[in-house]
């Protein structure tokens, strides 16, 4: 349902030519301008006591024969009775209905309670936003008339763009700190349409929508564990931002300090994070407590336990071979064959000697701190299950105590890096 949301004002109701678009509407009551534009299904009036005995009989019979609904509000005169009127308004609003907020007239503080309302709806329920309108007497002409008579020509402001800058700023953060780009992706394609629509193309906007491959791309790999396709998306990002940026200067500059802050995905950029580097392990690392400070503690502590094979064969000399099926697998077997020794020892058993020796088990026993390795790669493991299994077992940790386990990873992943690296030199 369409419905037209409007406060009566107790000043005085000038006769006056609103300008909506390209149509002109003669009238001294603003809610009949806007009724014949935009034709809603119902009005509704939000009325003061003052209001009501001085302008609301002049509105009703420039509305008539249609009835609208009359909702009666306080002066808004403190804080308790702004909380009541915005309580009031919300509360006009049903989900699926079309929106025209009128906040023409009415006390000083009611555009504040308009922007607030609409961003605390968008939350709640899902409702069409048509327009955010102000007829600007001020701002009009004096103009005369066929018999002389002179009236002002004013501009009725549609500051509905406005309130997108609630969309982008939300988009913007849940793709930043949550790893969720859909929100973001709905925005830019709701530009490209907007222009399509005004231009009959979107030539204007193609900087923008190229945007919305490599922000999914990120956003999908980051909650999915998938670091390279997380490293490459981001390097797409970075390439391809000056051009959005640039779309959106054309179309709403007050956007690109909000758009540029998602340059700080460059910072896990890379043309070819396939090739095994410092700079892929380091980057990989950071993705890694990027996943941990959103809260995706079963992805990072996933992805973390591959970081470590990952870094065991760069270690060994066998980067090249990282992604490779086998080698990983002989990765994964050494370090479990380094934590079934560390146990054996521990209960002063003898090591198994039937068994096939994993191909990089020597090479870290060679490292003088192994043992520390083993341990991480240990507990790294268990915690690894804890959070795949869910807490299916009667004695899975408590989440208090799985949350300290969490937040004690990034430090094991730091020391495993340090000592696994001190073979190379490279540890820092």
């Amino acid at each position: 349902m369409r419905k037209l949301l409007s406060f009566i004002g107790t000043g005085d109701l000038r006769e006056t030519i609103y300008l909506l678009g390209e149509e002109e509407y003669h009238t001294s009551v603003i809610q009949e301008a806007l009724c014949r534009h935009y034709k809603p299904d119902m009005v509704v009036l939000f009325v003061t006591t003052e209001a009501k005995s001085k302008n609301l009989p002049v509105v009703q019979a420039a509305l008539a024969p249609s009835q609208p609904i009359l909702v009666d509000i306080p002066d808004g005169k403190c804080e308790e009775e702004i909380w009541e009127i915005f309580s009031t308004v919300t509360n006009a609003v049903d989900e699926g209905d079309d929106i025209i907020f009128d906040i023409t007239h009415g006390f000083r503080s009611l555009p504040f309670i308009a922007l607030l309302s609409i961003a605390y709806l968008k939350e709640i329920k899902p409702f069409t936003l048509s327009g955010v309108v102000y007829g600007a007497f001020e701002a009009g002409e004096k103009i005369s008339l066929d018999n002389e008579k002179s009236i002002s020509r004013a501009p009725v402001f549609d500051l509905s763009r406005f309130v997108t800058i609630f969309d982008w700023m939300a988009g913007i953060r849940s793709f930043l700190y949550h790893a969720d780009a859909g929100k973001l992706v709905q925005m830019i394609k709701q530009v490209s349409k907007e222009e399509y629509l005004q231009s009959q193309g979107n030539i204007g906007t193609r900087g923008l929508t190229a945007l919305s491959g490599p922000i999914s791309q990120y956003a999908s790999s980051v909650r999915l564990a998938r670091p390279v396709e997380a490293m490459k998306g981001a390097f797409n990002i970075q390439e391809r931002l000056g051009a959005a940026t640039d779309a959106i200067n054309e179309h709403t500059p007050v956007l690109i300090p909000l758009l540029s802050r998602v340059s700080e995905i460059g910072n896990f950029a890379l043309p070819e994070p396939e090739l095994l580097t410092d700079l892929v392990i380091e980057k990989q690392r950071d993705l890694i407590q990027v996943q941990l400070d959103m809260g995706l503690y079963q992805q990072a502590v996933t992805m973390g336990r591959e970081w470590m094979v990952s870094l065991l064969l760069f270690a060994a000399g066998a980067g090249d071979q990282w992604l490779k099926k086998d080698a990983r697998y002989e990765a994964e077997r050494s370090l479990s064959g380094a934590e079934k020794l560390l146990s054996s020892q521990s209960r002063g058993l003898p090591s198994a000697g039937d068994e096939e020796k994993p191909e990089f088990l020597d090479w870290i026993l060679r490292n003088e701190s192994w043992k520390e390795l083993a341990g991480i790669w240990s507990r790294t493991s268990q915690l690894r299950n804890e959070l795949a299994h869910c807490g299916m077992n009667p004695d899975s940790l408590k989440v208090s105590q799985l949350q300290k386990q969490v937040n004690k990873f990034p430090g094991s992943l730091d020391k495993f890096y340090k000592l696994m690296m001190r073979e190379t030199g490279k540890s820092g």
